[in-house]
C-alpha cells in the first residue's frame, strides 16, 4: 500500500507540473513551460507522455516566458487531480484483478465444462405486428416505447433446442403482456424445447393469469415465499356510451342486420341487452376453459380444482404451493439466486437468450430527422413462405395508417405478392374485429385473385371477427385459436346528428336544397325515407355477407343464417360450426401452407408489411379524432383502444362527404380480461 501511495505521488507531482493549456472557450492556447519525457514511475504503473498530452497542435516549439496561471487553468488541473486519486486505486484494482481468473480456474476445474444456464425474462408489450402508435406527450418525454416483435421471441426459443446448455431459467418477474392467442403460441413452444432435453424453471414473485399460465408449462415453479398469486377468470368489458352522448346532445340513428350485432349497442341503449349477455357468456366459459386445461395439464391438476381456484383468484405463496400451482418458496433474493438454491449450487452462470437491443424511443429530434430524411421500408421477400399481417380496424384510403388496415396499401401488397417469384406460399395472419364493409370486400377480392395463383392459408390470432371474417371468405382452410373471437357476421350503419348540441353552443345551420334528398346534414336525424333506403343497402351488404361465407364453407345460406346476425364465437365454438378448419397457431398454419407449395425443408418465413415509422404514426395522431381531445381525456383513451375506434367512427361520419359508411365489426370496445 506504501509503494501503491507513494506511486500515486509521484505522479500527482508529475502532474502539477507547468504545462499547457487549451482554452477553446476563447479560441486561445496559453504556453506554460512542459516537463521533459520520462518513463513509466515504479508502482505508479501510469507512463507520463511526453510533451502536448493529447494537445497536439496547440504547444509551441518553443515556448515564450510563463504567463501568470489562469483561473479556468486551476480548475481543469484541479479536476484532472480530482481524477487521477479515483483512477490511481482502481488501476491497482485492475492488476490484481487481472490476476484472479488463474486462480478461479485452479478453484473449479470443472467450471469451464459446464454450459452456462439459459435466462430469459419477458417484459413489455408483444405484438405480432409491432407498430407503434404516437402520442405528443410520450414524444416530449421521450416514452412511447415499440412493442416488441412477438414472432422473433418464438424463433429465438425455439433456436434454443440446439444450444448445449440443458438448464432454461424462465424469470416471470417482468412487466409483459400477451394475448390469449400467442400464450398458446408459448405453449407449444415451451413444449418443444422440453421435448428436446431443455429442463425449464420459472420463478415468480407475483403472479398474475398471463405468469401462470406460462409457469404451468413448466418442469419446475419457484416462487418468492412473500409473493401472491392472482388467478382470475376471464371476462369481457364493454363501454356504453349513449347517456354521455345524451348529456352532449348527439343522437345516434342506427340501422343494423342480426339482434346480435352488439357493436350498436353502446350507442343505442344504456346497458346491454339480456339476450347478447347470455350469449357473451357461453363464449367466455369456452374461452376460460382453454385456460384452465393449459393449467391443470401442466400442473397436473383437476380441471375442477383449477376452476376453483379462479373462483377463490388470490392467493398467498404458501396457499399457492398447497395448491400445486408451484413448487418451491424461497426467499425474496431473485430468479437467479433462487435457480442456485433450488438446484444446490453455489456458483452458475447464466446467458441471456435475448440480446438486449437498444430501446427505441420517439423524441422531438428524431422525428425531425425522419422528416427530412425519411426511412423507407422495404419489402423484401426471400423464397418461401409469406406471412401477411392484417392488423387493426379495417378503413377505407389509399395511404396508410399505422394501427389501421388500409384498403389501398393492402390490396396492392397482395398484388405484388401474387407477381413476387420469391414468394411461394402466403399465410394471411389476421387480428382485427373488423370495419369498412366496403375496404373488407376490396381485400376479400385481392386475397382471392392471390389464391388462384399461389397457395395460400388464414391464420387467426386474438381476433377476426366481422370484417376480420369476412377478408377469410375465399375457400381456404382457416386456422384459429380455441380463445380466438371470431364470428360477428353481421352489418350496419350509424349517422350520429347533433342538432341539440349545436343549438346548445349558439349554432344554427341553414341548408338551401332543392329537395328532401340532399337533407343528410350533421344537425338533423334520418327521415323514414332515408332511413328505409339505407336499410336496404345495409340488407344487401348482409346478404352478400352470408353468400360469401356459405360459399367459402360449403354451408347452406339457411344454416349460416343461425349462425350469423352478429354473433360472436371463440375458436372452439366456431370449428365445431364449421367456420374455421382447425385449431393451431400460425406455426401450423405455415407448416400446412409449405407442404402445399412443396417447400424443402429450410424455407424462408417473411413477416409483410414491415411496421410503420414513428413520424408516420405521429402525423396520423394528429390528424385524427383524438387529437381533438383535451391531454387528459387521450391518456384515457390510450387506456381503452375499443373506444377510441368508436371516437373515430363518429369522427368518420361527421366529417364523410357519403350519407353513411356500412360497418362490419365488433362492439366497439369488446376486450378481455
Amino acid at each position: 500500500m506504501a509503494h501503491e501511495a507513494g506511486g500515486a505521488r509521484a505522479v500527482f507531482a508529475e502532474y502539477l507540473r507547468p504545462r499547457a493549456i487549451a482554452c477553446h472557450r476563447h479560441r486561445t492556447a496559453h504556453r506554460i513551460q512542459p516537463p521533459a519525457p520520462t518513463e513509466s514511475r515504479p508502482g505508479s504503473g501510469c507512463p507520463w507522455p511526453p510533451v502536448d498530452d493529447g494537445y497536439a497542435g496547440v504547444l509551441a516549439t518553443s515556448p515564450p516566458p510563463q504567463p501568470p496561471p489562469k483561473p479556468h487553468a486551476t480548475m481543469i488541473r484541479s479536476t484532472g487531480l480530482l481524477l487521477l486519486c479515483a483512477l490511481a486505486p482502481l488501476s491497482a484494482q485492475a492488476e490484481v484483478a487481472t490476476k484472479a481468473p488463474n486462480k478461479a480456474a485452479k478453484a473449479e476445474p470443472n467450471s469451464k465444462s459446464e454450459p452456462a444456464v439459459l435466462y430469459l425474462r419477458p417484459s413489455g408489450v408483444y405484438a405480432d405486428l409491432p407498430e407503434m402508435g404516437v402520442d405528443l406527450t410520450s414524444v416530449l418525454t421521450g416514452g412511447n416505447a415499440k412493442p416488441k416483435a412477438f414472432y422473433e421471441l418464438v424463433e429465438r426459443l425455439e433456436e434454443l433446442s440446439k444450444e448445449p446448455s440443458q438448464e432454461l431459467l424462465l424469470d416471470l418477474t417482468g412487466s409483459f403482456g400477451m394475448n390469449l392467442a400467442q400464450m398458446s403460441e408459448m405453449e407449444r413452444c415451451l413444449a418443444f424445447l422440453r421435448r428436446s432435453g431443455k429442463r425449464i424453471t420459472a420463478y415468480l414473485e407475483h403472479a398474475g393469469s398471463l405468469q401462470i399460465q406460462l409457469a404451468s408449462q413448466c418442469d419446475r415453479v419457484v416462487m418468492a415465499d412473500m409473493g401472491m398469486v392472482e388467478l382470475p377468470s376471464v371476462a369481457m368489458s364493454i363501454t356504453f356510451m349513449k347517456d354521455a352522448l345524451d348529456l352532449l346532445g348527439v343522437h345516434m340513428d342506427v340501422v343494423r342486420c342480426g339482434d346480435f350485432k352488439g357493436a350498436v349497442e353502446p350507442y343505442v341503449l344504456s346497458q346491454m341487452s339480456v339476450h347478447l349477455r347470455k350469449h357473451y357468456l357461453a363464449m367466455l366459459g369456452s374461452i376460460n376453459d382453454d385456460i384452465v386445461r393449459r393449467v391443470a395439464t401442466g400442473r397436473k391438476l383437476p380441471a375442477t380444482k383449477v376452476r376453483a381456484l379462479q373462483e377463490h383468484r388470490i392467493l398467498p405463496a404458501k396457499q399457492a404451493r398447497e395448491a400445486g400451482l408451484v413448487d418451491d418458496l424461497v426467499p425474496w433474493t431473485g430468479a437467479k439466486s433462487a435457480f442456485a438454491k433450488v438446484t444446490g449450487r453455489s456458483k452458475v452462470a447464466f446467458t441471456d437468450v435475448v440480446k438486449k437491443k437498444k430501446r427505441e424511443t420517439v423524441n422531438v429530434f428524431s422525428l425531425l430527422s425522419n422528416l427530412f430524411n425519411p426511412k423507407q421500408a422495404r419489402d423484401k421477400i426471400d423464397s418461401g413462405v409469406v406471412v401477411l399481417h392484417l392488423s387493426g380496424a379495417i378503413v377505407d384510403g389509399e395511404k396508410s395508417r399505422p394501427g389501421n388496415i388500409v384498403s389501398g396499401p393492402t390490396v396492392r401488397l397482395i398484388h405484388k405478392l401474387r407477381g413476387d417469384s420469391g414468394c411461394k406460399a402466403v399465410v394471411v395472419r389476421i387480428n382485427s374485429p373488423g370495419g369498412s364493409a366496403t375496404a373488407s370486400e376490396a381485400i376479400l377480392l385481392a386475397l382471392k385473385s392471390l389464391a388462384k395463383a399461389k397457395p395460400v392459408v388464414c391464420s387467426m390470432g386474438r381476433v377476426a371477427a366481422s370484417g376480420g371474417y369476412y377478408v377469410t371468405c375465399f375457400g381456404k382452410p382457416i386456422f384459429a385459436e380455441a380463445s380466438t373471437i371470431t364470428g360477428s357476421i353481421g352489418v350496419f350503419g350509424m349517422k350520429p346528428s347533433t342538432g341539440a348540441l349545436m343549438r346548445r353552443v349558439g349554432l344554427h345551420e341553414e341548408v338551401v336544397a332543392l329537395d328532401e334528398g340532399a337533407y343528410f346534414t350533421a344537425d338533423r336525424p334520418w327521415s323514414g325515407e332515408h332511413k328505409a333506403t339505407i336499410q336496404r343497402f345495409i340488407d344487401d351488404v348482409y346478404d352478400r355477407f352470408t353468400s360469401h361465407v356459405a360459399a367459402s364453407r360449403d354451408i347452406p345460406v339457411t344454416e349460416v343464417l343461425k349462425i350469423a346476425g352478429g354473433r360472436v364465437w371463440s375458436g372452439e365454438q366456431a370449428k365445431e360450426r364449421r367456420l374455421v378448419d382447425h385449431l393451431g397457431g400460425l406455426a401450423d398454419a405455415v407448416t400446412h401452407v409449405a407442404n402445399q407449395a412443396k417447400l424443402e425443408p429450410g424455407y424462408a418465413v417473411t413477416h409483410l408489411p414491415k411496421p410503420a415509422d414513428s413520424f408516420a404514426a405521429l402525423v396520423e395522431s394528429m390528424m385524427g379524432a383524438k387529437a381533438l381531445l383535451p391531454p387528459a381525456a387521450q391518456r384515457v383513451l390510450g387506456t381503452r383502444p375499443g373506444l377510441e375506434t368508436a371516437l373515430q367512427i363518429v369522427f368518420d361520419q361527421l366529417t364523410a362527404s357519403r350519407p353513411t359508411y356500412v360497418w362490419a365489426m365488433l362492439p366497439e370496445s369488446l376486450r378481455l380480461r
